[in-house]
């Protein structure tokens, strides 16, 4: 149990390393949820289980203020206390979504203040010229962010196994078939969150093709995928070069008569 908790820590280690990786997209549920599972030696529903929570956090993105659920360690505690417990996604979902919000919560008001000493030191050292004080404090600042994340993670996994795995048992039928509605509708909702942000009247018909495609020409995602790259690649040849030609073409005609202009017909000195 110990040696699964370490690994389990390993990985939300890892997710928590964006100040160290970059925006490198390691932390989104579908990683997080594979290399959960592939710890505790279950890769197959880690995979199923952090694509669920992906579904469900799609539109979960950071935009101006906003700052989406902690994605980390809800896949991680949602998938690896459901693995444990031998239950489905719609737990996973279940377990996951509401860590991810609590967990927010402790970063926010934990994480950050002592992340904020760390930027100060940052301001001092640039103001040094010391760039190896710099990288330091941005990585160790960057992990103190995320400090209640990193204590609660290992922390649940080893002590909330037996009680999720209890409650998940003796959990009656009707709370259970509410949970696999609710990961039927997380999904549709991230979806919807992700077309708030993208949608518009240049790309909403298209948006209903595919779900005409589906619905009524019995076409698979991939199918619909394979075809939406065939419209992408028409588009550019027929259109976007088009168009390119066109605004050269513009431009040129700009510039010559520009230059007619200019030049004049001897008379425009006097």
């Amino acid at each position: 149990m110990f040696l699964k908790t370490l690994l389990v820590f390993i990985v939300a280690l890892i997710g928590y390393s964006d100040a160290f990786t970059g925006t490198s997209l390691i932390q989104r549920p579908l990683v997080m949820g594979m290399l959960t599972g592939l710890v505790l030696g279950n890769l197959k529903d880690g995979i199923i289980m952090g694509g669920a929570m992906e579904l469900a956090m799609v539109g979960s993105v950071s935009i101006g203020a906003y700052v989406p659920p902690d994605m980390v360690s809800g896949t991680i505690l949602g998938t690896a206390l459901a693995i444990q417990a031998h239950a489905n996604s719609a737990a996973a979902l279940t377990l996951g979504i509401p860590i991810a919000t609590i967990v927010l919560a402790l970063n926010t008001a934990i994480g950050q203040p002592i992340k904020l000493i760390f930027v100060h030191r940052i301001d001092k050292n640039a103001q040094d010229a010391d760039t190896k004080a710099i990288a330091r404090n941005m990585i160790i600042g960057g992990y103190a962010g995320s400090l209640p994340g990193l204590v609660i993670v290992p922390t649940a996994f080893y002590f909330g196994q037996h009680a999720v795995t209890t409650l998940l048992s003796n959990m009656p039928e009707f709370i259970s078939t509410g949970m696999t509605i609710a990961s039927g509708l997380l999904p549709a909702l991230g979806f919807a969150m992700l077309a708030q942000m993208i949608m518009n009247k240049k790309v909403a018909v298209f948006f209903f093709i595919g779900f005409f495609m589906v619905a009524y020409g019995n076409l698979s995602t991939t199918g619909v995928a394979l075809f939406a790259a065939l419209i992408i690649i028409v588009m550019y040849i027929f259109v976007e070069r088009k168009d390119d030609k066109k605004g050269q073409d513009t431009a040129t005609e700009t510039a010559t008569e520009q230059a007619t202009e200019e030049e004049g017909d001897g008379f425009d000195e006097f």
